[in-house]
């Protein structure tokens, strides 16, 4: 353990004699982004000795702004308490050991109790175990303790400023860059990172429309509009008690929301038998909630792989021989998986791959594999023919997909054209082989209808389709608490490792611009978090406890909106009935672009050509494979870099699950490696010159 140095400022000029001069190293955002690469360089050969390292945040380093520690103990993780590490370990290939610390579960009741204690949240840290799902303020503390760990083992002499980077300017005449703060300081640093998370965003046109029908009905109608946006951070108090609103999202930040205004306005659950039932305090307001699948996403399996000893594991068998070159030359120790037949790969290590061809037909057959592999070991099916049949149906949209190389853009509209109905005749040549092994219906895998249930919905009015969603919900809810039905693990295992295939070859320039906005972070990111990034069951539970209560109500799916002086007007695809509303709050997360980002440090370097944006709908910022940002004439930029989810190809994630092999750390350890090097460049420069 090093000696830590930090000096912690407010952002005053003069506050610690820090302001103003040069920095080797300055980071605008202090999170858990910023934290896994402060701990990858802290791991590095000599732990960051020399540097001078700023961190520009108005909130604590390492939870940052979303899993600050002062926020609502209603406001959970996503994750169980075991699943969420922001160190890596011994699954993770990386070219140095990295700092190594404990998973979130092995804190609370470890190293983090002490702390835990001293903020009073002893009592709430004592009733969670490793299925637990905490509450963010507590991953708050965590995070805020690894920031402790990555001091300690730092050589490095740490700024912390709590202000905000109001401007970014380029030094006249040299390398780096000026940061002016909130206070008027300035910090000149030699490299600048900016790993700012999600970001606040401008509303889209259809989004300020709505608020510009608010905004002018204030001394009529009284309409409320409520933009997407990071849900905790919202002023839900002029939604009165009793008012009916309009919900549009059925997503995490839908549940953020209800508990907001149910909960956190003095109403209380409790248990009935495996249920809950809801007492009302009388402050709350009535949600009508929808969205274009009209039911919640798919809650966390009530069970884990102890539940099946035996069953197979889940390898990638096709997109995985499709990222080898992002592999660093470590594809051979993937040579099992090879199930793509000889002669696809050769010469195409660098070709961009068409998605709807070729990703996400690999993607579907992926999950199909999965699942029926597991079907038939665990119902003891003797039928190898038919994952045979899958494997061929992957070989050939290979061999069709990959045929032909770079296209034009009318050859490949032509091409997935013709593609989209041979690859639908392919799937149901699958359904049927399995129709005709499997008898048990419930046992068929039929991705479409996993992804939209009831898009085929058709009811009389609200009420028979409000019947039909919860008849869904409960359904489901069953199912994921039953190892009966344990192709669902599996499904979700092959889920996750194809995200991140896919997410590595978007990484490295292997998906298009527009496929990746169309459909990587479209309709694959929306079926990746229906599926994989849902609730915990007992929020769902909560959902059906407060529709008891007449505090939720499901107005469908396939929700549409519109907007007059009346108010806001929804329609659901599954019914023909309308339902005005004078209260609308959009519960979704705007979705990210850096063109619309509200963000006046990205805004500077944008106007100073410093940044370069994708030609595409909800453009990101580009950067080379480092992270290193491009300018606008495209030339990457050594002293500056971009991470976050505003950033193309960049790997947003900060934490993962243990004992994954998670890329993410290895993204860390390698733009670390890459941001010293830019530090020690400069430097050698400056002193050439100055010699």
């Amino acid at each position: 353990m090093r000696e830590r140095s930090a000096v912690i400022s407010g952002g005053r000029v003069g506050d610690d004699g820090s302001l103003g001069p040069r920095a080797d190293l300055a980071f605008i955002g202090a999170g858990p982004k910023t934290l896994g690469i402060l701990l990858a360089i802290a791991a590095a050969e000599e732990a960051g000795a020399g540097l001078r390292i700023h961190l520009i945040d108005p909130f604590s380093p390492g939870p940052g702004r979303i899993w600050r520690t002062e926020q609502s103990p209603h406001l959970w993780m996503n994750s169980r308490t075991e699943d969420i590490t922001i160190f890596p370990d011994d699954s993770c290939r990386l070219e140095r050991p990295g700092v190594r610390g404990p998973t979130l579960h092995e804190w609370i009741h470890g190293p983090g109790r002490e702390r835990l204690s001293r903020c009073g949240l002893a009592e709430e840290a004592a009733l969670l175990d490793s299925q637990s799902f905490a509450s963010r303020r507590i991953q708050g503390h965590y995070l805020s303790a690894a920031f402790d760990t990555a001091l300690d083992q730092l050589a490095a002499e740490v700024h912390i400023h709590r202000v905000r980077a109001e401007s970014v300017r380029r030094v006249d005449r040299g390398s780096g860059f000026t940061v002016t703060t909130s206070t008027g300081a300035t910090i000149t640093a030699d490299v600048l990172v900016s790993a700012q998370g999600h970001l606040d965003m401008h509303p889209a046109a259809a989004d300020a429309e709505f608020g510009n029908r608010a905004t002018a009905s204030a001394r009529g109608a009284g309409l409320y509009y409520q933009a997407p946006g990071y849900t905790a951070d919202l002023d839900f108090s002029a939604i009165p008690a009793g008012a009916e609103v309009l919900t549009r999202g059925f997503g995490l930040a839908f549940l953020d929301f209800m508990v907001m205004v149910t909960e956190g306005r003095g109403g209380e659950l409790a248990p009935r038998g495996e249920n809950l039932i809801y007492r009302p305090s009388g402050g709350e307001p009535v949600l009508w909630v929808g969205s274009s699948r009209g039911i919640s996403y798919s809650p966390k399996l009530g069970y884990s792989r102890t539940a099946v000893p035996g069953a197979p594991e889940v390898e990638l068998r096709y997109l995985s021989r499709l990222d080898e070159d992002s592999d660093g030359g470590k594809g051979g120790e993937r040579a099992a998986g090879d199930h793509l037949g000889g002669g696809h790969r050769s010469g195409r290590a660098s070709t961009v791959i068409d998605f709807p061809t070729v990703l996400g037909p690999l993607f579907e057959l992926e999950l199909t594999y999965a699942h029926y592999a597991h079907v038939l070991w665990k119902r003891g099916i003797d039928a190898p023919e038919l994952l045979t049949l899958i494997d061929e149906t992957a070989d050939e949209v290979v061999s069709t997909g990959l045929a032909t190389g770079p296209a034009c853009a009318g050859d490949v509209a032509a091409g997935r054209r013709t593609h989209a109905p041979r690859h639908r005749a392919c799937v149901e040549a699958i359904a049927a082989a399995a129709r005709a092994v499997v008898t048990d219906p419930d046992d068929l895998f039929d991705l479409a209808r996993l992804d939209r249930p009831l898009d085929d919905l058709s009811c009389e009015d609200f009420a028979s389709a409000e019947v039909s969603v919860r008849e869904h919900i409960e359904g489901h809810l069953r199912r994921s608490a039953d190892a009966e039905h344990s192709a669902d693990l599996v499904v979700f295992e092959a889920l996750v490792k194809s995200y991140v295939a896919i997410r590595t070859l978007v990484r490295d320039g292997r998906v298009s611009h527009s496929d990746r906005t169309e459909f990587v972070e479209g309709s694959f990111h929306s079926l990746f978090s229906f599926i994989g990034s849902g609730p915990p069951p007992v929020r769902v539970k909560q959902i059906l406890a407060l529709h008891d209560a007449g505090l939720v109500r499901f107005l469908g799916p396939g929700l549409s909106v519109e907007a007059d002086e009346f108010g806001f007007t929804a329609r659901s695809t599954a019914h023909p009935e309308a339902k005005t509303f004078t209260h609308f709050v959009d519960a979704r997360l705007a979705r990210q672009s850096a063109e619309r980002a509200a963000d006046p440090a990205l805004a500077s370097l944008r106007s100073d050509g410093a940044l370069l944006l994708e030609d595409t709908a909800h453009a990101k910022l580009r950067t080379d494979e480092t992270g290193r940002a491009l300018d606008a004439d495209g030339e990457a930029q050594p002293d500056l870099f971009l991470l976050g989810p505003a950033v193309s190809g960049s790997t947003a994630e900060a934490f993962s699950r243990p004992h994954t092999g998670a890329p993410v750390f290895a993204d860390n350890e390698r733009i670390a490696g890459a941001i010293l090097a830019s530090v020690a460049a400069i430097s050698d420069d400056r002193e050439l010159l100055a010699g």
